[in-house]
């Protein structure tokens, strides 16, 4: 039995080995040879049949028909197609215009009760707060002041006696 040595394979590119049957030049040739092939085909066509005009009157004509009752009929699927979506747009601003009125308005609600509430707090709780803030300041800072008049009242004596021993 031949053992297989696991040498790693050099990597193939693109050119060697395709990853499918339908690479980017075979879609251009195919795209190419279809937008050259299908003109090439109606000309033909038309050379035979202009040949044998008086036979093949009565074929195009029916082929001429067709094609009419076809496109009517396609016509006919357009304008009803149309008739649904324009239908489905007017239910569309409908739904929107009743479900979301509703929902602004409870939204608006919601904010004039949150500007209440806020009002409420601010006059209530804030501004009391802050001017119990602002007394208990002044009264510390009356205090300080009290009490650094004190020492200085204090100190002036100690200070007397130091220079008088100078």
């Amino acid at each position: 039995m031949p053992e297989k040595t696991l040498q790693p394979e050099a990597q193939k590119t693109g050119a060697e080995n395709p990853s499918g049957f339908w690479t980017l030049q075979r879609i251009v040739i195919a795209a190419s040879g279809v937008l050259i092939g299908i003109p090439l085909l109606v000309f033909v066509i038309g050379v035979l049949l202009a040949t044998g005009a008086e036979q093949t009157a009565s074929w195009v004509q029916a082929v001429r028909d067709v094609f009419i009752i076809t496109m009517v009929l396609e016509v006919m699927l357009i304008v009803i197609s149309l008739a649904v979506l324009i239908m489905q747009i007017a239910r569309l601003a409908n739904l929107i215009k009743n479900e979301t009125q509703p929902i602004f308005e409870d939204a608006q609600d919601a904010a004039s009760a949150a500007k209440g509430t806020v009002r409420f707090v601010g006059d209530a709780v804030i501004e009391p707060i802050i001017k119990i803030g602002a007394f208990l300041a002044g009264v510390r800072v009356l205090i300080r002041e009290l009490a650094g008049i004190r020492r200085a009242i204090r100190h002036t004596p100690q200070e007397e006696r130091e220079h008088a021993g100078e």
